[in-house]
């Protein structure tokens, strides 16, 4: 069995998974992979950006 998607956003939401399951082979990471990361970057880069003082 492999799970996927939907909550299985995070490396604890798996880690939760396979801890309390039996004959799961893997996770496969699509948006939790390549997506969810780039887009808190985004953010995160975004916020700082805002911070900067007007200038004069």
């Amino acid at each position: 069995m492999l799970c996927h998607g939907g909550p299985l956003a995070e490396p604890d939401d798996v880690r939760y998974v396979l801890d309390r399951t039996q004959g799961i082979a893997g996770f496969f990471g699509a948006s939790s992979m390549e997506r969810l990361p780039t887009e808190r970057a985004i953010a995160d880069q975004l916020r700082a950006f805002k911070q900067l003082p007007a200038a004069n």
